[in-house]
């Protein structure tokens, strides 16, 4: 009995994660889980990605351009890249502590990923826990924003797909949260 309560509750939380992106920006945000405050000792890293990949597409509807597709080799290649940061300390697209995961399109290879025209935004900002998961994506999101080369990803013609990463540390008494985009244009037709 254990055993079929632990699968139906593993199936319950997977296909509730995957339903993040199965709907528009307008439906998520009234969802009741992304306005709640983020417990920073058990945070929902998937509500807080897809958070971050909706205020994305609402920047986009914004500008009359079309939405960004989710992928999920990209959102696990920037989330493998968050949290590199949040473990290394270091802030860059570069990663030096790891030879195979350098480069951000080495990431995306790894996680399956080949397109024609790939990027990728980073940023990171500290949070209390006065913030709901909305917030702190609505924060992250206009500080690429607000930035001329960051918001030339975001409001891209060339890319077509999106995935977006998080990784958290804490930082006195705050916790930094570490964000990253991947961006894919038009994927290869022979993989890697």
């Amino acid at each position: 009995m254990l055993a079929f309560i632990s699968f139906f509750a593993f199936y319950f939380s997977a296909f509730e994660t995957n339903s993040y992106y199965q709907i528009d920006y307008k439906n998520f945000y009234q969802l009741t889980e992304v306005n709640k405050k983020v417990d920073w000792l058990q945070p929902n890293i998937q509500l807080l990605e897809a958070a971050i990949f909706h205020c994305t597409n609402e920047q986009r509807v914004k500008n009359k351009l079309p939405l960004y597709k989710y992928a999920i080799d990209l959102n696990k290649a920037a989330n493998y890249h968050s949290n590199s940061m949040a473990k290394y300390n270091f802030f860059s697209h570069v990663n030096e502590h790891e030879k195979n995961m350098k480069a951000f399109y080495q990431r995306m290879k790894q996680y399956g990923g080949s397109f024609n025209g790939c990027g990728e935004n980073i940023a990171y900002a500290e949070f209390d826990y006065s913030y709901s998961y909305l917030e702190v994506a609505t924060d992250i999101v206009e500080l690429w924003m607000n930035s001329e080369g960051h918001r030339i990803h975001v409001l891209s013609t060339v890319y077509k797909e999106l995935g977006c990463g998080v990784g958290i540390k804490k930082v006195n008494a705050f916790q930094r949260v570490y964000a990253t985009q991947d961006f894919g244009g038009k994927r290869n037709s022979v993989q890697p």
